[in-house]
């Protein structure tokens, strides 16, 4: 649970510096696969990570580049590792308030721009998408994807455009209130994220949804297919398995419909 990252962050390392803890925390991150069952990881190497990462904020390090750290240890844990609504909306509450007031010292750093679109969008769908829509998140996550793009598009293999086909592919319409989502702007942005980054199997996934609302089976198939038969890597081991499960469902729904 993530209360515990508050407990664990406070064991006493009086003597480290905000650097160690930061190395303490890659290292945890670095592992955060380990123990993992399917496509779910154990919420423990996680909490480590953060906790670590929260320990060096703490003490002072307020730099682009941890609080980027910070907002993708959160991603994960709330995606791929807690499963308890209550506890992913409390760490990604306390993400957003690192987020943002790194945002507003770092305004032109690609990588924190992309990890605020990802936060946000996260937030907004535990909390309702529709709910959320109507406060507003539909419009932050469009904000710091398009500045993410402009500052840095080939970061995170085309991050910031595949956030913002994502956006476009789920964000509800609610007229006078978000009249953009548009599904046509989802594939293109979508294209552009497999174009930049085709080694990224959640570019291929999701562009391949969006081909099968689109009704454009065959080629939705294609890109089912490429996520299905690539090799897991060592690195990202449960996104990569996540990915892969959500594939085999497309492909299961695809195939129904031919």
């Amino acid at each position: 649970m993530f209360l515990t990252l508050l407990l664990f962050s406070a064991i006493s390392y009086a003597e480290e510096s905000a650097a160690e803890w930061v190395e303490r925390g890659d290292a945890f991150y670095a592992k955060r696969g380990e123990g993992h069952t399917g496509d779910w990881a154990s919420t423990e190497p996680i909490e480590r990570a953060l906790s670590a990462y929260l320990k060096a904020y703490e003490l002072g390090d307020s730099s682009a580049e941890l609080s980027v750290k910070i907002l993708q240890s959160t991603y994960f844990y709330a995606t791929y590792a807690e499963k308890d609504k209550k506890a992913q909306k409390a760490a990604l509450q306390k993400a957003r308030e690192v987020g943002e007031a790194a945002a507003a010292k770092h305004p032109g750093d690609g990588p924190l721009n992309y990890q605020m679109g990802g936060i946000w969008g996260r937030w907004g769908e535990v909390n309702g998408i529709i709910a959320s829509a109507r406060k507003g998140v539909a419009d932050k996550v469009r904000v710091y994807a398009e500045k993410a793009v402009s500052l840095d598009p080939g970061y995170a293999s085309g991050g910031g455009y595949r956030t913002l086909g994502r956006l476009n592919f789920k964000a509800p319409y609610i007229p006078l209130i978000l009249s953009w989502p548009s599904k046509k702007e989802a594939l293109k942005y979508l294209k552009k994220a497999v174009e930049v980054g085709p080694e990224n199997l959640t570019n291929h996934l999701f562009y391949a949804e969006n081909l099968y609302h689109a009704k454009s089976y065959d080629e939705a198939l294609t890109h089912v297919g490429h996520v299905l038969d690539a090799e897991i890597d060592s690195s990202k081991v449960v996104e990569d398995l996540r990915d892969k499960e959500d594939a085999q469902k497309l492909k299961e729904k695809i195939e129904a419909r031919q």
